[in-house]
């Protein structure tokens, strides 16, 4: 377990800064609860964005985020259940009504996501504590509407780029915080990508790791490889090897990053800091003499650093 010192160090230096000191976005994107379903999915896609919050208009209030997420799900379920074939993002919300027995509307959809939102007064440290609660984003109101959306990745960006005022960070290493999940959830790399993404969607998470010979690890896969994939949407991918289905649509996009995601148990939780925060990932491998996956580190975890007992 993390050290009462470590502990300190990290929440004093979330404490020192509020939410307001942090850059604002020129604009916040944000739907109306009534609007229509693939516009909105098309506007997250376009702005390279994962979600965004739902404002209904009568109530004058946030009902939650739409995710693009949600819609990976319907696709599985689709593709699993139906047979559909799906070739542009028209088609698969199309399907949405055959896999669901209720009406998909944005409102219900954003409905999935709690808004739990912070005034600009609110510490980084007020922030890490509600984003470990299960939840990828929180929304900073001013005056009844969002002016800025802090996710985890910011607040371990803001500790990476702070490493010299929190000492402990170089010198605990991953064994002596006690941090990581076991087991790791990991396909080979042969395995057909459609029941990979199945099995992110029956855990529940948001990534796995991708093994080779000798269960090493070779690449990781998530939901964002799927926002790559529903750019140009085509079922033939998804009954490709999950490695090239990563190649193909990998290759259709500049800026992926295809990070060296591993660690060793004896490397600092200055080092996994630093490899997150370059790597713009959401989880690192803490792998053996073998490079084989033995515990996987998220953000979450690394927030709960300083705000779990």
């Amino acid at each position: 377990m993390a050290s009462h010192g470590l502990k300190a160090e990290i929440r004093r230096a979330l404490e020192s800064v509020h939410v307001k000191d942090l850059p604002r976005p020129p604009a916040v994107i944000e739907f109306p609860s009534n609007a229509v379903l693939i516009q909105c999915f098309e506007t997250l896609l376009e702005k390279r964005i994962l979600s965004a919050p739902v404002y209904d208009h009568s109530t004058h209030e946030y009902i939650g985020f739409l995710d693009v997420r949600d819609l990976v799900a319907y696709v599985i379920h689709s593709e699993k259940a139906k047979g559909s074939r799906h070739y542009s993002l028209k088609d698969i919300v199309d399907y949405v009504p055959l896999v669901s027995n209720v009406a998909v509307t944005v409102s219900y959809l954003a409905r999935r996501h709690r808004f739990q939102p912070v005034d600009e007064n609110a510490t980084l440290f007020d922030v890490a504590k509600i984003l470990t609660a299960r939840t990828h984003r929180v929304p900073v109101v001013k005056d009844g509407r969002v002016v800025n959306i802090i996710s985890q990745s910011v607040i371990v960006r803001h500790l990476s780029h702070h490493i010299q005022d929190i000492p402990s960070l170089l010198s605990t290493s991953v064994t002596s915080a006690g941090i990581g999940s076991a087991p790791v959830t990991q396909c080979k790399s042969d395995t057909e990508a459609l029941q990979v993404f199945d099995l992110l969607d029956q855990k529940g998470q948001y990534g796995l790791a991708i093994t080779g010979e000798d269960d090493a690890i070779v690449t990781q896969t998530s939901v964002d490889d799927l926002k790559l994939w529903l750019k140009n949407p085509s079922s033939d991918l998804m009954y490709m090897p999950i490695m090239k289905f990563l190649q193909q649509i990998r290759e259709q996009d500049v800026d992926i990053h295809v990070p060296v995601l591993a660690c060793s148990e004896q490397d600092s939780l200055a080092f996994v800091l630093q490899k997150l925060d370059a790597t713009h990932s959401h989880r690192l491998y803490i792998v053996d003499a073998l490079s084989r996956p033995i515990k996987v580190i998220s953000l979450t975890d690394i927030l709960g650093l300083c705000t779990k007992d």
